[in-house]
Protein backbone atom coordinates (compact mmCIF):
# COMPACT_ATOMS: atom_id res chain seq x y z
CA UNK A 1 0.00 0.00 0.00
CA UNK A 2 2.38 2.42 0.52
CA UNK A 3 4.63 1.62 -2.53
CA UNK A 4 1.08 2.12 -4.26
CA UNK A 5 0.70 5.59 -2.65
CA UNK A 6 4.55 6.64 -3.13
CA UNK A 7 3.83 5.91 -6.74
CA UNK A 8 0.69 7.83 -7.06
CA UNK A 9 2.18 10.69 -5.45
CA UNK A 10 4.97 10.66 -8.21
CA UNK A 11 2.04 11.50 -10.79
CA UNK A 12 1.39 14.50 -12.15
CA UNK A 13 -1.06 16.01 -14.31
CA UNK A 14 -0.96 19.44 -16.16
CA UNK A 15 -4.17 20.27 -18.65
CA UNK A 16 -3.05 21.99 -21.52
CA UNK A 17 -4.97 22.72 -24.76
CA UNK A 18 -8.04 20.99 -23.87
CA UNK A 19 -5.81 17.72 -22.89
CA UNK A 20 -5.20 16.48 -19.18
CA UNK A 21 -1.26 15.14 -19.64
CA UNK A 22 -0.05 12.17 -17.34
CA UNK A 23 3.38 12.49 -16.37
CA UNK A 24 5.16 10.15 -14.13
CA UNK A 25 8.52 11.49 -11.95
CA UNK A 26 11.81 9.41 -12.88
CA UNK A 27 14.61 8.62 -11.61
CA UNK A 28 15.95 11.92 -13.00
CA UNK A 29 13.47 14.08 -10.93
CA UNK A 30 11.53 16.98 -11.41
CA UNK A 31 13.41 19.57 -13.46
CA UNK A 32 13.51 16.77 -15.86
CA UNK A 33 10.40 16.46 -15.91
CA UNK A 34 9.41 19.54 -16.26
CA UNK A 35 11.65 20.12 -19.60
CA UNK A 36 9.58 16.83 -21.12
CA UNK A 37 6.43 18.49 -20.45
CA UNK A 38 7.56 22.54 -21.83
CA UNK A 39 8.83 20.11 -24.85
CA UNK A 40 5.47 18.77 -25.36
CA UNK A 41 3.60 21.88 -24.99
CA UNK A 42 6.05 23.75 -27.34
CA UNK A 43 5.36 20.42 -30.05
CA UNK A 44 0.99 21.00 -29.35
CA UNK A 45 1.45 24.94 -30.37
CA UNK A 46 4.32 24.33 -32.94
CA UNK A 47 1.32 21.55 -34.73
CA UNK A 48 -1.13 24.59 -33.73
CA UNK A 49 0.36 27.40 -36.06
CA UNK A 50 0.98 24.59 -38.89
CA UNK A 51 -2.35 23.71 -38.59
CA UNK A 52 -2.14 20.22 -37.74
CA UNK A 53 -3.27 17.98 -34.82
CA UNK A 54 -1.01 14.52 -34.41
CA UNK A 55 1.05 15.36 -31.67
CA UNK A 56 -2.39 16.48 -29.44
CA UNK A 57 -4.16 12.96 -31.08
CA UNK A 58 -1.00 11.12 -29.68
CA UNK A 59 -1.11 12.80 -26.30
CA UNK A 60 -5.10 11.89 -25.96
CA UNK A 61 -4.07 8.11 -26.19
CA UNK A 62 -2.36 8.17 -23.02
CA UNK A 63 0.79 6.26 -22.48
CA UNK A 64 4.30 6.45 -23.29
CA UNK A 65 5.76 7.98 -26.51
CA UNK A 66 8.74 6.98 -28.42
CA UNK A 67 11.11 8.57 -31.10
CA UNK A 68 12.45 7.22 -34.47
CA UNK A 69 15.43 9.42 -35.37
CA UNK A 70 16.31 8.63 -39.24
CA UNK A 71 18.38 10.38 -42.23
CA UNK A 72 17.20 13.44 -43.95
CA UNK A 73 17.89 11.67 -46.59
CA UNK A 74 15.00 8.95 -45.82
CA UNK A 75 12.33 10.88 -45.40
CA UNK A 76 9.98 10.11 -48.09
CA UNK A 77 10.37 6.41 -47.64
CA UNK A 78 9.25 6.87 -43.88
CA UNK A 79 6.31 9.34 -44.71
CA UNK A 80 5.35 6.13 -47.13
CA UNK A 81 5.75 3.53 -45.04
CA UNK A 82 3.76 4.99 -42.16
CA UNK A 83 1.30 5.49 -44.39
CA UNK A 84 1.88 2.08 -45.59
CA UNK A 85 1.40 0.50 -42.13
CA UNK A 86 -1.14 3.20 -40.98
CA UNK A 87 1.21 4.80 -37.94
CA UNK A 88 0.01 8.19 -36.60
CA UNK A 89 3.02 10.32 -36.04
CA UNK A 90 3.87 13.91 -35.37
CA UNK A 91 7.11 15.24 -37.14
CA UNK A 92 9.67 17.31 -34.88
CA UNK A 93 11.12 20.68 -36.17
CA UNK A 94 14.54 19.82 -38.09
CA UNK A 95 16.81 21.09 -35.63
CA UNK A 96 19.56 18.57 -35.92
CA UNK A 97 21.35 18.80 -38.91
CA UNK A 98 21.07 15.75 -40.99
CA UNK A 99 18.68 14.55 -39.13
CA UNK A 100 14.77 14.15 -38.87
CA UNK A 101 12.72 12.97 -35.57
CA UNK A 102 8.93 11.89 -35.52
CA UNK A 103 7.19 11.19 -32.52
CA UNK A 104 4.80 7.81 -32.46
CA UNK A 105 2.92 6.03 -29.66
CA UNK A 106 4.52 2.68 -28.25
CA UNK A 107 1.46 0.96 -29.58
CA UNK A 108 2.83 1.23 -32.83
CA UNK A 109 6.14 -0.34 -32.05
CA UNK A 110 5.74 -3.31 -33.41
CA UNK A 111 4.72 -1.77 -36.97
CA UNK A 112 7.62 0.63 -36.03
CA UNK A 113 10.20 -2.52 -36.00
CA UNK A 114 8.65 -3.54 -39.41
CA UNK A 115 9.55 -0.21 -40.86
CA UNK A 116 13.08 -0.28 -39.49
CA UNK A 117 14.55 -3.04 -41.15
CA UNK A 118 13.35 -0.91 -44.50
CA UNK A 119 15.66 1.53 -43.72
CA UNK A 120 19.50 2.38 -43.83
CA UNK A 121 20.33 4.36 -40.87
CA UNK A 122 17.85 4.80 -37.99
CA UNK A 123 17.62 4.22 -33.93
CA UNK A 124 14.44 4.61 -31.34
CA UNK A 125 14.68 6.09 -28.10
CA UNK A 126 12.49 7.45 -25.40
CA UNK A 127 10.44 10.61 -25.69
CA UNK A 128 12.27 11.51 -22.17
CA UNK A 129 16.08 10.56 -23.40
CA UNK A 130 15.27 12.61 -26.67
CA UNK A 131 14.87 15.53 -24.52
CA UNK A 132 17.55 14.61 -22.18
CA UNK A 133 19.84 14.75 -25.21
CA UNK A 134 18.87 17.82 -26.43
CA UNK A 135 20.54 19.75 -23.07
CA UNK A 136 23.70 21.24 -24.22
CA UNK A 137 25.58 23.37 -21.59
CA UNK A 138 22.43 24.06 -19.62
CA UNK A 139 20.18 24.45 -22.30
CA UNK A 140 18.05 22.76 -24.30
CA UNK A 141 17.92 23.24 -28.00
CA UNK A 142 14.41 21.81 -28.24
CA UNK A 143 13.27 24.39 -25.68
CA UNK A 144 14.80 27.15 -27.06
CA UNK A 145 13.61 26.86 -30.33
CA UNK A 146 10.27 26.78 -29.43
CA UNK A 147 10.07 29.71 -27.62
CA UNK A 148 11.84 31.16 -30.55
CA UNK A 149 8.92 30.64 -32.54
CA UNK A 150 6.55 31.58 -30.09
CA UNK A 151 8.21 35.01 -29.48
CA UNK A 152 8.15 34.63 -33.46
CA UNK A 153 4.65 34.38 -33.69
CA UNK A 154 4.16 36.91 -31.37
CA UNK A 155 5.71 39.50 -33.31
CA UNK A 156 4.05 38.92 -36.13
CA UNK A 157 0.84 38.40 -35.15
CA UNK A 158 0.58 41.13 -32.89
CA UNK A 159 -1.28 44.56 -33.73
CA UNK A 160 1.41 46.24 -31.25
CA UNK A 161 4.46 44.59 -33.08
CA UNK A 162 2.94 45.12 -36.52
CA UNK A 163 2.70 49.22 -35.55
CA UNK A 164 6.54 48.77 -34.03
CA UNK A 165 7.54 47.40 -37.78
CA UNK A 166 5.63 50.90 -39.63
CA UNK A 167 7.32 52.82 -36.94
CA UNK A 168 10.96 51.50 -37.58
CA UNK A 169 10.40 51.33 -41.31
CA UNK A 170 9.20 54.75 -41.09
CA UNK A 171 12.14 55.73 -39.22
CA UNK A 172 14.90 53.86 -41.38
CA UNK A 173 13.51 56.32 -43.89
CA UNK A 174 13.64 59.67 -42.04
CA UNK A 175 17.41 57.93 -40.84
CA UNK A 176 18.17 57.57 -44.72
CA UNK A 177 16.98 61.01 -46.36
CA UNK A 178 18.83 62.63 -42.77
CA UNK A 179 21.73 60.95 -43.65
CA UNK A 180 21.74 62.12 -47.42
CA UNK A 181 21.72 65.76 -46.42
CA UNK A 182 24.83 65.16 -43.79
CA UNK A 183 27.11 63.13 -45.84
CA UNK A 184 27.31 60.99 -42.89
CA UNK A 185 26.31 59.60 -39.60
CA UNK A 186 26.38 58.02 -36.54
CA UNK A 187 24.28 56.28 -33.84
CA UNK A 188 25.40 58.77 -31.78
CA UNK A 189 23.92 61.94 -33.79
CA UNK A 190 20.93 58.96 -34.86
CA UNK A 191 19.93 59.55 -31.21
CA UNK A 192 20.11 62.97 -30.08
CA UNK A 193 18.34 64.02 -33.47
CA UNK A 194 15.59 61.48 -32.99
CA UNK A 195 15.07 61.25 -29.49
CA UNK A 196 15.34 57.24 -29.90
CA UNK A 197 17.40 54.82 -27.65
CA UNK A 198 21.38 53.87 -28.92
CA UNK A 199 20.39 50.29 -30.07
CA UNK A 200 17.61 51.56 -31.94
CA UNK A 201 19.87 53.41 -33.76
CA UNK A 202 22.26 51.45 -34.43
CA UNK A 203 19.51 48.70 -35.23
CA UNK A 204 18.67 51.54 -38.09
CA UNK A 205 22.25 51.84 -39.18
CA UNK A 206 22.49 48.16 -39.59
CA UNK A 207 19.25 47.87 -41.98
CA UNK A 208 20.74 50.69 -44.02
CA UNK A 209 24.37 48.99 -44.18
CA UNK A 210 22.79 45.79 -45.22
CA UNK A 211 20.78 47.57 -47.84
CA UNK A 212 23.77 49.19 -49.04
CA UNK A 213 22.86 52.91 -48.29
CA UNK A 214 25.74 53.49 -45.83
CA UNK A 215 29.09 52.17 -45.33
CA UNK A 216 31.68 52.76 -42.66
CA UNK A 217 33.63 55.55 -42.69
CA UNK A 218 37.38 56.02 -41.77
CA UNK A 219 36.16 57.82 -38.42
CA UNK A 220 35.43 55.45 -35.57
CA UNK A 221 31.43 54.93 -35.66
CA UNK A 222 31.08 57.16 -38.77
CA UNK A 223 29.37 55.95 -41.76
CA UNK A 224 29.67 57.66 -44.87
CA UNK A 225 26.17 57.87 -47.30
CA UNK A 226 26.84 56.41 -50.56
CA UNK A 227 23.38 57.08 -52.19
CA UNK A 228 21.91 59.95 -53.56
CA UNK A 229 17.87 61.12 -52.32
CA UNK A 230 16.24 59.15 -55.26
CA UNK A 231 18.50 55.77 -55.01
CA UNK A 232 17.61 55.67 -51.73
CA UNK A 233 14.33 56.09 -51.69
CA UNK A 234 13.50 53.38 -54.32
CA UNK A 235 15.59 51.04 -52.30
CA UNK A 236 14.25 51.98 -48.89
CA UNK A 237 10.68 50.87 -50.49
CA UNK A 238 12.11 47.69 -52.16
CA UNK A 239 13.30 46.88 -48.57
CA UNK A 240 9.93 47.68 -47.34
CA UNK A 241 8.13 45.20 -49.91
CA UNK A 242 10.17 42.36 -49.01
CA UNK A 243 9.70 42.73 -45.52
CA UNK A 244 6.13 43.42 -45.69
CA UNK A 245 6.14 40.24 -47.92
CA UNK A 246 7.65 37.96 -45.72
CA UNK A 247 5.31 39.64 -43.18
CA UNK A 248 2.29 38.55 -44.77
CA UNK A 249 3.71 35.02 -45.82
CA UNK A 250 4.47 34.38 -42.15
CA UNK A 251 0.88 35.34 -41.36
CA UNK A 252 -1.35 33.74 -43.67
CA UNK A 253 0.30 30.50 -44.13
CA UNK A 254 1.76 30.35 -40.35
CA UNK A 255 5.59 29.55 -41.72
CA UNK A 256 9.04 30.15 -40.26
CA UNK A 257 10.47 32.37 -42.86
CA UNK A 258 14.90 33.13 -42.49
CA UNK A 259 16.01 35.67 -45.01
CA UNK A 260 19.11 34.60 -47.24
CA UNK A 261 22.16 36.82 -49.17
CA UNK A 262 23.14 35.26 -52.54
CA UNK A 263 25.98 36.68 -53.76
CA UNK A 264 25.28 37.50 -58.11
CA UNK A 265 27.78 35.15 -58.77
CA UNK A 266 26.33 31.96 -57.97
CA UNK A 267 23.29 32.65 -60.10
CA UNK A 268 23.35 30.21 -63.26
CA UNK A 269 20.63 31.22 -65.28
CA UNK A 270 17.21 33.24 -64.91
CA UNK A 271 14.13 33.79 -66.59
CA UNK A 272 11.45 36.24 -66.50
CA UNK A 273 9.86 34.49 -63.16
CA UNK A 274 12.74 33.08 -61.83
CA UNK A 275 16.46 33.15 -60.76
CA UNK A 276 18.66 29.69 -60.94
CA UNK A 277 21.66 29.91 -58.24
CA UNK A 278 24.17 27.56 -56.98
CA UNK A 279 23.79 26.26 -53.78
CA UNK A 280 26.79 27.81 -51.46
CA UNK A 281 28.98 24.67 -50.82
CA UNK A 282 28.43 22.15 -53.71
CA UNK A 283 30.29 22.26 -56.93
CA UNK A 284 31.46 19.83 -59.34
CA UNK A 285 29.52 16.67 -59.96
CA UNK A 286 27.48 17.36 -56.84
CA UNK A 287 27.18 20.74 -57.50
CA UNK A 288 23.46 21.73 -56.78
CA UNK A 289 21.10 24.43 -57.67
CA UNK A 290 17.70 25.88 -56.33
CA UNK A 291 15.60 28.06 -57.91
CA UNK A 292 14.36 31.48 -56.02
CA UNK A 293 11.23 33.61 -57.16
CA UNK A 294 11.69 36.92 -58.49
CA UNK A 295 9.52 38.50 -56.58
CA UNK A 296 10.65 37.63 -53.30
CA UNK A 297 14.60 38.98 -54.16
CA UNK A 298 16.02 42.82 -53.69
CA UNK A 299 19.12 43.81 -54.99
CA UNK A 300 21.52 45.14 -52.08
CA UNK A 301 25.56 45.97 -51.89
CA UNK A 302 25.19 47.96 -55.53
CA UNK A 303 23.57 44.91 -56.83
CA UNK A 304 26.61 42.78 -56.12
CA UNK A 305 24.01 40.58 -53.51
CA UNK A 306 20.31 39.28 -53.31
CA UNK A 307 18.54 39.91 -50.12
CA UNK A 308 15.49 36.96 -50.65
CA UNK A 309 14.17 34.46 -47.25
CA UNK A 310 13.72 30.96 -47.30
CA UNK A 311 10.52 28.45 -46.30
CA UNK A 312 11.86 26.72 -43.21
CA UNK A 313 8.75 24.31 -43.63
CA UNK A 314 9.20 23.89 -47.80
CA UNK A 315 10.48 20.96 -49.41
CA UNK A 316 12.72 22.83 -52.04
CA UNK A 317 13.86 20.58 -55.30
CA UNK A 318 17.40 20.90 -56.10
CA UNK A 319 18.72 20.20 -59.44
CA UNK A 320 21.99 18.90 -60.71
CA UNK A 321 23.91 20.91 -63.69
CA UNK A 322 22.19 19.00 -65.94
CA UNK A 323 18.97 20.34 -64.74
CA UNK A 324 17.66 17.29 -63.36
CA UNK A 325 15.16 17.07 -60.12
CA UNK A 326 18.00 15.05 -57.80
CA UNK A 327 17.47 15.54 -53.94
CA UNK A 328 14.32 17.17 -52.19
CA UNK A 329 15.70 19.18 -49.27
CA UNK A 330 13.56 21.04 -46.36
CA UNK A 331 14.12 24.89 -45.98
CA UNK A 332 15.54 24.02 -42.56
CA UNK A 333 18.38 22.24 -43.57
CA UNK A 334 19.05 24.01 -46.93
CA UNK A 335 19.24 27.28 -44.70
CA UNK A 336 21.57 25.82 -41.51
CA UNK A 337 23.41 23.63 -43.97
CA UNK A 338 24.85 25.84 -46.76
CA UNK A 339 22.98 30.04 -46.14
CA UNK A 340 23.20 30.78 -42.60
CA UNK A 341 27.01 30.79 -42.06
CA UNK A 342 27.69 32.56 -45.72
CA UNK A 343 24.70 35.29 -45.15
CA UNK A 344 26.53 36.23 -41.57
CA UNK A 345 29.87 35.89 -43.05
CA UNK A 346 28.78 38.13 -46.20
CA UNK A 347 27.17 40.90 -44.07
CA UNK A 348 30.11 40.95 -41.57
CA UNK A 349 32.86 40.98 -44.57
CA UNK A 350 30.84 43.94 -46.28
CA UNK A 351 30.46 46.18 -42.96
CA UNK A 352 34.26 45.43 -41.85
CA UNK A 353 35.59 46.72 -45.53
CA UNK A 354 37.04 50.13 -45.79
CA UNK A 355 35.86 52.23 -48.47
CA UNK A 356 39.10 51.68 -50.24
CA UNK A 357 38.69 48.06 -50.36
CA UNK A 358 34.93 48.73 -51.62
CA UNK A 359 36.00 50.41 -54.24
CA UNK A 360 39.22 47.63 -55.38
CA UNK A 361 36.82 45.39 -55.07
CA UNK A 362 34.28 46.81 -57.65
CA UNK A 363 37.07 47.47 -59.96
CA UNK A 364 38.02 43.86 -60.19
CA UNK A 365 34.38 42.42 -60.74
CA UNK A 366 33.76 45.00 -63.63
CA UNK A 367 37.15 43.54 -64.84
CA UNK A 368 36.38 40.18 -64.96
CA UNK A 369 32.92 41.18 -66.33
CA UNK A 370 34.96 42.38 -69.72
CA UNK A 371 36.73 39.20 -69.69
Amino acid sequence: MADELAEAVQIIRVAYDGIEIAMKVGSDGIEAMKKVLAVLKGMLDYEKNLGRTSMKKLLMRGGDLQVLEFSNSEMRKVKRLAKKYGILYSMMPNINKGQTEIIFHSEATPRINVMLQKLKSCQISTFDDYVKKSDNDGKNKLIDYFQKQKDGNERFHSQEAEKAGEIMQGLIEKVGLYAVDNKSISADSIEEKFHIEKNTAEEIIGKLVTMGALEKSEIENNYNVIMNKEALTKRINSYRNIVERIRAVSMSKNRNLEDITVSKILIKEENSRAVKTRVPGTWGEKVRYVWIKKENIMEIHNGKTMLTFLDMEKEYKLYDKSNKVVQMIKGSELYEGHYDSVGVAVRKRYEKMSPKQKITNKTEEIGKGKR
